[in-house]
């Protein structure tokens, strides 16, 4: 028998110190990764229509794969603080058995004298059963586990505070995406064309070239120009090609699956923020969710500190049993049986003042960590604010370049009618002004995302909870709402420039259709400029002098000069041109349409510098300026160190610096811009001296 059991023991032994770590086969991997991608789209409301940017945001929150991690990882939580609940009940513990040995349990008794008996006697057969149910109650443990078990339920509360983070940083990620992916949508058909414009503009250069056409350097000059726009266009290009890819991440949808979004009924434009710096940093500090988990944190801390203050004091254990033994030599087979114990650990004192320095120095690192934290709230709070009033700035250069763009664009069409420019220089301004667009529309994206950083920063979610329990549409119109009443009580839209309106004299040298011909292409470019004009005799205190000189005809056409002022009310020149060009005979009305266009056109920046009111002029594009943040609550001081101008039609990097003034609300910083790369540095600055 010994040796059977030898023998068993030994195999079983060998047999667990024989195990080796198994890998899986590659079609096991397979089979699981297959599985795993079927059930990772699973249960997936199916796209209908296009997606609107709370659609969008309502469908992530309900399908974006890291948002369920964090949900999981909130119930998980829940789950151990409702299981250490048990921990705090008594013990009830049943046990049963059955003993049994090969030979009796004999022994020789002694008696009271002290003699041993003679004969051997036992009171324990060689097999017998016992069991019993025992309620038992360690006071200490309960303790322990009661101060475990507060702890466990302040780490189900970091939970719900970091589902609450991945819920901000989702609606900001979301939508920072979403106006890429509306902004590639409207653009990436015209990019197209007219980057295959620019091949061929390219290959007629080279033709040009090869036939010696036109003087070597202006045509290398002009390709090389060609090469710059098209390899910025492609640069910008690539973005917007990978917004839709980034998008279809955060919404998990299929790789490949096709689908597109509402395209914006109008661009929001630009508003100004309206809320004080600090009414947002009192948003900020009690909503962030970051602040709520370090109090839950440190709260744990003093917790923990209780635990092990309570770990020198006595234990005390209390029993009660009910037992039962199937010995026939028991006179009592079943019985009741009680006990009270106190045990103390008197070498758990020597730890006492290890104890008190690990308390401290806890209780240190979490205010330490806190304040820390607030300073990264209020920081990035700013940061912020500081960053949605630089796009809007920077989003306001653009929609000046775009619209410059737009008149160079317009200017040369109408030049190639009169012989004033080539087709070549043409495709560049076209090639500038899709850059542009494209500049444009990426900014307003960032600047989107700005106001989603905003509202990521002030620690606010659009109330989205019960995410599993709400429809996309129900969870949508939701988050549309809150957000909407927060970005209305907090931005307004910014005014347009007003203009004094300027008036437009009869024109000294034409008459009749021709004048009018002049005069209404004139009116219309001030018009789109946002020029107001009036009949001439009004009262205003600016006006416009046109003056055309026809020369005789000669061979290639018929030579024209045409003078231009702006004068003031008491007839002082402000400014003055003069442009001398070819017409084609016989002169049509279109050459004298192009001729007030051109008028038009030199009038704008003369005009801009003249008649813009002051108050409600935008700050121009400078080398290096110094500007405060729009937020009430700051004192309304800038001051200008130096200023300078992109000539017409600029492609190339355009790079600013900017001074922020320091204030009560503002810290001392200062910015550089690069335009074309889109990029912002910040770096401490040296308070500027008024």
């Amino acid at each position: 028998m010994k040796a059977i059991l030898t023998v068993f023991g030994a195999a079983i032994l060998a047999s667990g110190c024989a195990i080796q770590p198994v890998a899986f086969s590659p079609e096991q991997h397979l089979t699981r990764i297959k599985d795993d991608n079927q059930r990772l789209y699973e249960e997936q409301e199916s796209l209908v229509a296009p997606l609107g940017l709370h659609d969008a945001i309502a469908r992530a929150l309900r399908y974006n794969m890291d948002y369920r991690v964090r949900m999981m990882e909130q119930a998980a939580s829940l789950g151990q603080t409702e299981l250490a609940n048990f921990d705090l009940l008594p013990k009830l513990t049943a046990a049963a058995g059955y003993s049994t040995r090969n030979n009796d349990a004999f022994g020789f008794g002694y008696t009271p004298a002290g003699t041993v008996s003679a004969t051997p006697s036992a009171a324990t057969p060689r097999g017998h059963s016992y069991d019993n149910l025992t309620f038992s109650w360690n006071v200490l443990d309960f303790g322990a586990s009661y101060f475990r078990a507060k702890q466990l339920a302040d780490q189900a509360l970091i939970a719900e505070e970091r589902r609450r983070k991945a819920v901000q940083n989702l609606i900001q990620d979301v939508r920072a995406a979403w106006w890429r992916v509306e902004a590639a949508q409207r653009l990436l058909p015209e990019t197209d064309s007219i980057l295959a414009e620019l091949d061929r503009a390219s290959a007629r250069a080279k033709l040009i070239e090869t036939r010696k056409l036109l003087p070597p350097l202006q045509i290398i000059a002009f390709k090389r120009a060609l090469l710059d726009i098209e390899q910025q266009i492609s640069l910008r290009r690539q973005e917007l090609v990978q917004a839709k890819e980034e998008l279809a991440q955060l919404l998990n949808l299929r790789p490949g699956q096709v689908f597109s979004v509402k395209p914006a009924s109008e661009r929001i434009g630009i508003r100004d923020l309206t809320a004080s710096m600090g009414a947002l940093e009192n948003i900020a500090i009690q909503n962030r969710p970051e602040l709520r988990e370090e109090g839950y944190r440190a709260r744990i801390t003093d917790l923990e500190g209780s635990r092990q203050w309570l770990q020198l004091l006595p234990s005390l254990a209390i029993d009660f049993g009910m037992n039962h033994d199937s010995n026939r030599y028991l006179v009592n087979n079943t019985w009741s049986s009680a006990g009270l114990s106190l045990s103390w650990n008197l070498m758990r004192f020597a730890s006492r003042p290890a104890i008190e320095r690990s308390q401290q120095a806890a209780v240190d690192v979490d205010n330490a960590r806190r304040l820390a934290m607030l300073a990264a709230v209020l920081g990035q709070t700013r940061i912020a604010a500081v960053r949605y009033r630089l796009l809007s700035q920077e989003l306001a250069i653009w929609d000046d370049a775009v619209a410059d763009d737009d008149r160079i664009v317009s200017y040369l069409q109408a030049s190639k009618q009169v012989g004033l420019e080539t087709e070549m220089e043409l495709m560049r301004a076209k090639g500038r002004q899709m850059l542009s667009k494209i500049n444009r529309d990426l900014v307003n994206a960032n600047l989107e995302g700005a106001v989603g950083r905003l509202f990521n920063s002030l620690g606010l979610d659009g109330k989205a909870a019960d995410v599993e329990a709400r429809a996309s549409d129900e969870l949508s119109r939701i988050l549309a709402r809150e957000i909407q009443v927060w970005e209305e009580a907090n931005f307004s839209a910014r005014p347009s420039a007003s203009y004094v309106p300027v008036a437009v004299a009869a024109v000294s040298g034409l008459t009749g259709e021709e004048e009018a011909a002049y005069l209404t292409s004139l009116k219309r470019i001030l018009t789109l400029s946002k020029f107001a004009t009036v009949a001439d005799g009004s009262d205003t205190s600016y006006s416009i002098l046109s003056e055309i000189a026809l020369q005789a005809p000669g061979d290639t056409g018929q030579p024209v000069r045409m003078f231009m002022k702006l004068v003031d009310r008491q007839g002082t020149p402000l400014y003055q041109s003069e442009l001398t060009t070819m017409l084609v005979t016989p002169v049509s009305p279109d050459q004298w349409r192009a001729l007030g266009e051109g008028a038009g056109y030199r009038a704008i920046e003369p005009l801009r510098k003249h008649l813009v009111r002051p108050e409600s002029a935008s700050p121009s594009s400078g080398a290096e300026r110094s500007i405060r943040p729009d937020i009430p609550g700051a004192p309304a001081k800038a001051v200008t160190t130096g200023a300078s101008s992109l000539p017409a039609g600029h492609a190339g990097p355009a790079t600013g610096v900017i001074s922020l003034v320091p204030s009560s609300d503002f810290p001392p910083l200062r910015l550089s811009m690069k335009i074309d790369q889109m990029q912002i540095a910040v770096e401490p600055a040296a308070t500027p001296e008024n």
